[in-house]
């Protein structure tokens, strides 16, 4: 999928664009930029504020204006992460069918994560230290399958769900959205060198991955119209 975000890049392009801004924006564009850079290139365990700030050829005192510590420098750049994610993803699904949606934003997903793959090598570490991160994560997710499940009671014309029959689909949904999560991390952020063997291309990625997802959704393969419709 073409022209898929690179967040370090897009983060030193508004550190560029801001050179008529205020100055406490520009520097605060600064130090994201240079956090950003500096998760890529060595991890969120190895993040040092010295190394933030000399990348960005900023004093160390400045640092401590804008955040209180490293780990609050590397939330800030995950914030951008989600948000560039929820905006730049794929819109308009309800105007296709159920297998090209789920294949669409499946493409765009493998897309960015394999994009800023190293960028997200350190949530492990993050989350570790910071524990309220994967609260959030589950909010995030939880709202997710909410919408993915009106979309599944669009496509069926079901007037209403039963209690139970929502949270047996949220719960599926929610189980789907943990076995993409782990799928894309172990092809991307943390490979296990026989599965590399037997990801031929992310284009390949993506299409397995949306059978999966079809399949445990509507407990059936795609009719073969449906992938062209």
């Amino acid at each position: 999928m073409e022209n898929v975000v690179y967040v370090p890049g897009l983060l030193e392009e508004r550190v560029r664009l801001a050179q008529n801004k205020p100055k406490r924006t520009r520097t605060r564009l600064m130090l994201l930029a240079a956090t950003a850079a500096e998760l890529e290139q060595s991890g969120y365990e190895a993040l040092t504020i010295n190394n933030i700030v000399a990348r960005a050829g900023l004093a160390r005192g400045t640092f401590y204006l804008y955040f209180p510590n490293r780990a609050e420098a590397a939330i800030a750049v995950r914030r951008s992460f989600m948000a560039l994610l929820r905006k730049t993803r794929p819109r308009g699904g309800a105007k296709l069918s159920a297998w090209q949606a789920i294949h669409r934003m499946n493409q765009f997903y493998v897309s960015f994560y394999a994009r800023n793959a190293r960028l997200l090598a350190g949530n492990g570490a993050l989350f570790h230290e910071r524990p309220e991160l994967l609260l959030n994560r589950d909010q995030v997710n939880h709202r997710w399958a909410g919408i993915l499940l009106r979309d599944m009671v669009r496509r069926e014309g079901i007037n209403r769900l039963t209690p139970e029959e929502e949270k047996r689909r949220l719960l599926s949904l929610r189980l789907v959205i943990i076995m993409a999560d782990e799928a894309l991390r172990n092809a991307f952020i943390d490979p296990p060198p026989y599965l590399s063997q037997v990801i031929t291309s992310h284009e390949d990625l993506a299409d397995v991955l949306t059978t999966l997802w079809y399949r445990c959704l509507y407990g059936k393969d795609p009719d073969p119209a449906e992938k062209t419709a």
